[in-house]
C-alpha cells in the first residue's frame, strides 16, 4: 500500500490570498491596528525630516486590501504606493480605493517599482516575517531618501470570553493555537514564529544604527460584549543616515 503525497494540497504562504473570495473575506474580518501605531510612525518621520505640508512618497509593503495600513498614510503624503505580491489583494485594494493619492501595484518587497532615493517612508505591516530580510533592507536603503524611515510592525492577539463556559472555550482555543503553531502542522512556517517572538529575533532587526522598538496595546471598546480582545502591537523603526557612514549601516 503506497503512501499519498499531499504536498500539492498545501497552500504556499505567497499564494494564500490568491483566492478572490478569501481576499474579500479578509477585508471584512482582518483586525485593524490601533491609531497610535501610525501616530508613532509619523512622529518618528517628523523627528527625522521635519513637518512639511506633505511628504513626497511613502511605500506600504504587503499592503493587502489597503484598508488596514495604506489608507492611514494618505493625509501625510503627496503619493502613497501600496504593493503586494497577491493579485487578488491588489484587486480588492483598487476596488476599495477612495483616495486620489493612493496607487496599488503587484510587486515584490525586495524589488520595489520606485526610483533611488525617492521614498520618505517604507511601511511594512504584518509582512516583515515573510520577506528575505537582507534583500529587503538593501532595497529599502536604495529607495529611501537620506533620513528616510523604515517602519515594520505586527501584533499578537489575546481573546477573553465572558461566558458561563469561558474556561472550556478558552481551553479549546488554546488547543487550536497549539496545533496551529506546532511543527507537526504542515501549514505552520518558521517565519510565523517571528511574530510570536514579537520581532525580537536578530534576523529581522533594521540594520541602521538609529533604530527603535515600541510596543502599543489596545482592546475591545465595549467590555460588556461576550467576546473581548486585546491587541499587542510591536513596532520596529529605523532611520537611514542623512550622511552616509560605514558604521551607521552595513549597506553603506
Amino acid at each position: 500500500m503506497s503512501s499519498v503525497d499531499n504536498s500539492q494540497e498545501l497552500i504556499a504562504a505567497s499564494k494564500r490570498y490568491e483566492d478572490v473570495t478569501l481576499s474579500a473575506e479578509y477585508v471584512k474580518s482582518r483586525i485593524r491596528y490601533p491609531a497610535s501605531v501610525f501616530e508613532t510612525v509619523m512622529a518618528y518621520v517628523e523627528e527625522s525630516l521635519g513637518q512639511p505640508p506633505r511628504y513626497p512618497l511613502a511605500v506600504d509593503v504587503g499592503c493587502g486590501p489597503g484598508l488596514m495600513s495604506t489608507v492611514f498614510l494618505a493625509p501625510y503624503f503627496d503619493k502613497v504606493l501600496g504593493v503586494d505580491i497577491s493579485e487578488s489583494q491588489i484587486e480588492q485594494a483598487n476596488l476599495n480605493n477612495g483616495y486620489v493619492n493612493i496607487e496599488y501595484k503587484v510587486s515584490k518587497a525586495e524589488s520595489l517599482p520606485v526610483k533611488d532615493k525617492s521614498v520618505t517612508l517604507v511601511q511594512v505591516a504584518a509582512t516583515l516575517h515573510w520577506l528575505d530580510h537582507e534583500k529587503f533592507y538593501k532595497e529599502c536603503d536604495r529607495v529611501l531618501v537620506p533620513g528616510g524611515v523604515i517602519a515594520a510592525f505586527s501584533y499578537t492577539l489575546n481573546i477573553h470570553f465572558d461566558h458561563p463556559m469561558a474556561a472550556e472555550i478558552a481551553e479549546v482555543f488554546l488547543e487550536m493555537k497549539t496545533k496551529l503553531t506546532s511543527a507537526d502542522n504542515p501549514y505552520c512556517e518558521k517565519r510565523e514564529k517571528l511574530t510570536l517572538q514579537k520581532y525580537t529575533d536578530e534576523s529581522v532587526q533594521i540594520p541602521y544604527r538609529d533604530s527603535k522598538r515600541f510596543m502599543e496595546a489596545c482592546g475591545t471598546a465595549d467590555l460588556e460584549t461576550p467576546l473581548t480582545y486585546r491587541i499587542e502591537a510591536f513596532l520596529l523603526l529605523g532611520r537611514k543616515p542623512k550622511i552616509p557612514a560605514s558604521d551607521d549601516c552595513e549597506y553603506n
